[in-house]
């Protein structure tokens, strides 16, 4: 067998451990372009989930991270260094975020530019697995577009929701890409429209929740903390996590 039949294989065997491990779901946030909202739509459903379930957020943006600037704080060492060989496993910090009731862990990560080293994408499977030992649910906030930073991930994940925006371009990338993940043996659960004002026909059929514009997505975790008279976006991710956690 030559080498690249081997590191093919190998990879292989450690997916199948993967998805056979016992523990949380792994759903993935791809989307066809940027700005679409797909970070704040993973940090809401999180915050979501966390109420009932044990729930993390990851950062799979490796070249422009941002979850870092919802939740104010970056660790020392993230998933980054982690990837790049820089420190171990059980070494990767997460942070803490106080939504509700609740306790959100957060794994954000170091941009590659920073630490310039090249990250070795396998060793995901490793975290993922390690992570599912802790969670209920981990969510994997992935970079826009395809690459291989993005559909990697995706094959590792129990749930693929497609993040698009409600204008005609995002929804054309959205298409596109989910054209890819399915040539490439990836089904998609659905799509979750950020940002929707009625103003395009463009539609899909397996739409899991539309949600409305509203200047408070960007307060996280702000809006979760507020004692009376919680915002409406609150009970649009609310009723968003009742679904995932019934499809996956």
């Amino acid at each position: 067998m030559n080498v690249n039949a081997l590191a093919k294989l190998k990879e292989i065997v450690r997916i199948y451990e993967l998805f056979r491990s016992p523990g949380g779901k792994i759903i993935s946030l791809p989307s066809g372009k940027g700005g679409v909202g797909k970070t704040v739509v993973a940090l809401h459903l999180g915050a979501a989930l966390t109420q009932f379930y044990a729930t993390a957020v990851i950062d799979m943006n490796f070249a422009l991270p941002n979850l870092h600037s919802y939740v104010r704080e970056l660790p020392d060492k993230t998933l980054t260094h982690y990837l790049t060989g820089l420190c171990r496993l059980e070494e990767v910090e997460k942070v803490k975020v106080k939504v509700g009731n609740s306790v959100l862990h957060v794994y954000p990560s170091r941009s590659i530019v920073d630490i310039a080293k090249k990250p070795e994408l396998e060793k995901i499977v490793e975290f993922l697995i390690y992570l599912k030992n802790k969670y209920d649910y981990i969510i994997l906030d992935l970079p826009p577009g395809i690459s291989k930073y993005s559909l990697y991930p995706v094959r590792l994940s129990d749930c693929v929701f497609i993040v698009t925006a409600d204008e005609k371009a995002s929804y054309l990338d959205a298409t596109k890409i989910s054209k890819i993940f399915g040539l490439s043996g990836v089904r998609v659960s659905g799509y979750i429209i950020n940002k929707y004002e009625k103003k395009r026909d463009f539609e899909f059929e397996n739409v899991v929740c539309k949600i409305p514009f509203s200047p408070d997505v960007k307060k996280f975790p702000e809006v979760w903390n507020k004692r009376y008279f919680k915002p409406k976006l609150v009970k649009y991710f609310t009723e968003l996590a009742e679904k995932i956690s019934q499809m996956c």
